[in-house]
């Protein structure tokens, strides 16, 4: 019997320097505990931008693309915001990406010192083995890359994609742009994290 895709629920956030404070507050006490609460969330876990990207980054492992309409999820998501998410929320703007994984498979996200996102502009399921390729080129022969996954695009709109890779060092190994082919010229994001709190 085949494993079903696992999904992805991906949150950026550039909050404005009055509102960093609460942000953190509400995902350490609030937003992240709920979450990982929720059946069919595997990890909940927060990251901290190196410089080269939105601030923070949110990422939560899913069994599937399902678990997000699951009655569990309704209760506390959309019309059933708390008032504290209700407010940062729409004060601080967040970007929110839900993808499904290319490839079946029981893989999430592990601990890492590292984590390198990656999203292409105008890229559909047919790209996915040009980005794997890059992806492999860069970095599967690198003892820190603990594992790299690639991810098709659901919301807010279809036709991107989205490429994790994770690392146990404190540096990530440059990209091997050519190696990934036509799809290298639609990259929008590079950007590399470190775990929020390490």
């Amino acid at each position: 019997m085949e494993t079903a895709a696992k999904g992805l629920l991906l949150v950026l956030v550039d909050p404005a320097p009055a509102m960093e404070e609460e942000l953190n507050d509400w995902y350490d006490t609030e937003h992240l505990p709920e979450r990982a609460a929720i059946p069919g969330f595997e990890t909940a876990l927060r990251f901290t931008s190196l410089g080269d990207g939105p601030r923070y980054a949110a990422l939560y492992d899913l069994t599937g693309l399902d678990v997000l309409q699951s009655a569990a999820y309704r209760a506390v998501a959309y019309e059933n915001f708390s008032p504290w998410t209700q407010r940062v929320t729409h004060r601080s703007r967040p970007t929110r990406l839900v993808a499904r994984q290319m490839r079946a498979g029981n893989a999430i996200t592990r601990p890492c010192t590292r984590l390198l996102l990656l999203k292409y502009s105008r890229a559909g399921s047919s790209d996915a083995s040009e980005i794997e390729q890059g992806l492999h080129a860069s970095f599967g022969s690198e003892p820190a890359c603990l594992q790299y996954r690639v991810f098709e695009g659901v919301e807010p709109h279809s036709g991107f994609l989205l490429a994790v890779a994770e690392f146990c060092d404190n540096g990530i190994p440059p990209l091997r742009i050519e190696a990934f082919g036509s799809s290298g010229r639609r990259l929008e994001l590079a950007a590399a994290y470190r775990p929020y709190r390490s």
